[in-house]
Parts: C-alpha cells; structure tokens; sequence
C-alpha cells in the first residue's frame, strides 16, 4: 500500500514540474531575442522597440573580431552596443563572447552580416560569418 502510496505522489510531483516548465516555456515571450552562430542564416520577426541580441564566440588574443559587414537598411534596425565578454576560466590566451545588441527601429526588412576578421588585414577571407535577417512588423 505504502508503494503505491510514493508512486502516487511521485506522479504528481512529476506532472506538476513539466506543466511548470512548459507553463514558464509558453510565457516566456518577453525580453531580447538572442542568436548565435549556429542560427545565422536565418529570419526573424521583431517589434519596434524589439531587441536582437546576437551572441558569438570570439577571442580577442588571436587579434580577431567580429565586425558588422553590412546594414542593408539602418533605418530598420539599429546596432545599440557590442561587448567583448572573456572567458571566466582563469585560463591564459581562452577566448569569450562578442555580444551585440541591436534594436528594431521601423518597419521593414534588413539583414545584419558580419565577419570575424582582424581588422589590419583588408583583403583577407574572414574566418567567420554570421547573418540574419530582421522583419520589423
């Protein structure tokens, strides 16, 4: 009696964790919407007011950066800060995060590209890309 008595109640503190997860899953619409390099290529629809937060990897010992390579309309969308985060590691030479910030400004269309580069090296392939494109409705 006592086991079924446990397995009971373990089932319902089961069901009530995973209606918690997908309740705060299901709410959680506010705040920035955040990237990284694994989604570059792809859309996203954004508010004025909306804010894009792209996260890369980046390490600033080896002299690479990522830069912004093109706006295509910087009326849509606005670049609000980019920060070099390092790694808390303690480990000489480890790399961080870059993370940008961007707004949406007014409706429209515009894609973001940029390019991991060092900067005194004009000509050169970059060793990375990353792209998204923003629709402001």
């Amino acid at each position: 009696m006592k086991k079924y008595w446990i397995t009971g109640v373990m089932t319902v503190l089961a069901i009530a964790a995973i209606a918690g997860v997908a309740c705060t899953a299901a709410a959680d619409n506010s705040g920035p919407k955040v990237f990284n390099v694994t989604e570059s290529g792809q859309q996203i629809t954004l508010s004025p007011g909306d804010s894009l937060v792209v996260t890369l990897d980046s390490n600033a010992t080896t002299g690479f950066s990522w830069s912004i390579a093109g706006i295509s309309d910087e009326d849509v969308i606005d670049d609000v800060s980019n920060e070099y985060q390092a790694s808390d590691s303690g480990l000489m030479g480890a790399g961080g995060q870059e993370i940008w910030t961007f707004e949406a400004a007014e409706k429209g269309t515009s894609t973001i590209e940029m390019q991991y580069i060092r900067p005194w090296e004009p000509g050169v392939e970059p060793a990375g890309t990353f792209n998204v494109t923003v629709v402001v409705e």
